[in-house]
């Protein structure tokens, strides 16, 4: 047995290893699986059906379940997908599936971390809250190879038969927006339900079925996999009747990555109602007579210099010193690191020229949500929430000896692009439709602390860590400072919304599981009771 192995490797002159030792190597968790399994009776099988399809793209072979199929003691559906390991991309296969463990890396002992080039972790299934299975045995069943470029997910199922009042359709998939999209543009009612009635969950779409609806309705569940299920009366929850949404979406003169993302999301999900603006536009004022909801993608609006982020924990005082030297001032010019001599700019884009600043923009955004408009925020820009004077501060601090807070090192803390564990309370509108744990995109993000009286101010965490260890794939040095700290608030501003989403819920439109935080404030800036 074990004890008997460790004792002759002992007295074979080897250092002896504890037989307790010995059982780390036959842990499942640590064994490197034969095969994935992705349910097909999964909450969201539309987006692991996107997942699918990205492995599809990248050379990855995946089977499909021709039948229902066992497997290590589980039944399966058919139409569930399989993914072997042993294949030519095996390495690409684990990166998608397993996490990755970006190792402490210092310079020296004490030295500040060392940065990765890009993110130290990125696990894709996780990001897109995908359900699978780890399979560490062979697998046999009915299976077929998919040859296509793209699949689609099977056509869902309409009930009820003719004469029902409507259908039901379930917030937890993300297509069901699309759908909804789709179903305004026919001028079709859709209603929110924001309360739960007997096997009703709360966040559950209803469409009442009025003259050419069952049809539309049959259309869209065979195109994108949706069931619609038919109710004989109208259904007695709490409500909020949903309309077009007048979005504006912030970006910046020569582009900003992070709100092309979003804007290419909306594409995807049919939004028809999108403007791209720009920061003269926000500083003229009238926002809320043409819009209902703006997001400010990570980078829209920031504390101080744009350039903070180059120069670590620098004071910004020192910071503005710096950037105001006539060497840095040609450097940044020459290398294009500054605004552009407008005199440059052909005269058809110089209105998009400038950035967001406190004394213009910020008051007019101010105007916007006392005015009953929704503003959605993410990473840098959730700094308006601490413009505005709201109940917050920074999560991520020590108390330095006289007493004042100070931001925690990088030596302590330090958090390249990872994916973190977050618990959110789905009971919230804005998380309605998600899971009580949700797996986030975080770059360095910004963690909440909730001031006392927050909550009689309007102000709510939305989720949070509750972890000393949140980490499920990449680098996270000094973890722990995390545990209690807000990652999505929601504010109201007198008749408006804000809401604070710290990590990047829309990051390279991959963290499929976080859109619909994005999705539900669009949903609400614009529904009415």
């Amino acid at each position: 047995g074990l004890p008997d192995f460790a004792a002759m490797m002992g007295s074979l002159g080897g250092m002896p290893l504890p037989a307790s030792e010995y059982s780390k190597l036959e842990d499942p968790a640590a064994r490197d699986p034969r095969a994935y399994v992705i349910p097909a009776d999964q909450p969201d099988f539309p987006t692991a059906t996107r997942f699918v399809n990205a492995l599809l793209e990248t050379g990855i072979t995946v089977h499909r379940a021709t039948a229902d199929f066992t497997s290590d003691g589980k039944r399966y559906p058919a139409s569930s997908y399989v993914v072997l390991t042993a294949q030519a991309f095996r390495p690409h296969v684990m990166d998608m599936f397993e996490p990755q463990d970006h190792p402490n890396d210092f310079a020296y002992p004490g030295s500040p971390p060392t940065p990765p080039y890009d993110n130290a972790g990125w696990t894709l299934a996780f990001q897109m809250g995908v359900e699978f299975d780890r399979i560490l045995e062979g697998i046999e069943g009915p299976f077929e190879r998919i040859n296509q470029w793209n699949v689609s997910p099977p056509a869902g199922s309409v009930s009820g038969g003719s004469g029902v009042a409507g259908y039901l359709v379930s917030h937890r998939v993300n297509d069901a927006f699309r759908i909804i999209n789709r179903l305004q543009a026919a001028n079709v009612d859709v209603f929110w339900l924001t309360e739960p009635t007997g096997e009703i969950e709360a966040g559950t779409f209803y469409v009442p079925a009025r003259r050419g609806v069952p049809a539309l309705v049959r259309q869209l569940s065979d195109e994108f996999g949706i069931d619609f299920t038919g109710v004989a009366r109208q259904p007695s929850a709490a409500r909020l009747r949903l309309r077009p949404t007048r979005i504006a979406l912030v970006d910046e003169y020569g582009g900003s990555m992070p709100s092309g993302w979003i804007r290419w999301i909306l594409e995807q999900w049919e939004y028809p109602n999108v403007d791209v603006v720009y920061p003269p536009d926000l500083d003229t004022g009238n926002l809320r007579d043409k819009y209902d909801a703006i997001i400010l993608a990570d980078g829209a609006l920031q504390e101080g210099s744009p350039f903070a982020r180059y120069f670590g924990d620098m004071p910004d005082s020192v910071v503005q010193q710096i950037l105001a030297t006539p060497a840095v001032q040609q450097m940044m010019a020459q290398f294009g690191m500054g605004p552009p001599d407008p005199t440059t700019v052909p005269a058809e884009w110089r209105a998009r020229m400038g950035q967001t600043s406190d004394a213009k923009t910020v008051p007019q955004l101010r105007r916007f949500l006392e005015s009953g408009g929704t503003i959605l925020t993410i990473g840098s820009s959730t700094v308006l929430g601490k413009k505005l004077g709201l109940p917050l501060s920074d999560a991520l601090v020590e108390m330095s000896e006289d007493g004042t807070a100070k931001r925690l090192g990088r030596e302590k803390f330090y958090l390249p692009g990872s994916v973190l564990r977050s618990h959110v309370n789905n009971t919230a509108l804005i998380a309605q439709g998600m899971a009580d744990e949700v797996d986030v995109f975080f770059d360095n993000s910004p963690v909440f602390r909730l001031g006392p009286g927050a909550a009689d101010q309007g102000v709510t965490a939305v989720a949070w860590f509750d972890t000393p260890e949140p980490l499920r794939s990449g680098w996270a040095w000094g973890q722990q400072y995390l545990e209690g700290g807000a990652a999505v608030v929601a504010a109201e501003v007198a008749d408006g919304h804000l809401y604070l989403f710290g990590p990047e819920i829309t990051f390279r439109a991959q963290p499929h599981g976080t859109f619909k935080l994005l999705f539900n404030g669009l949903a609400l800036s614009s529904a009415t009771r």
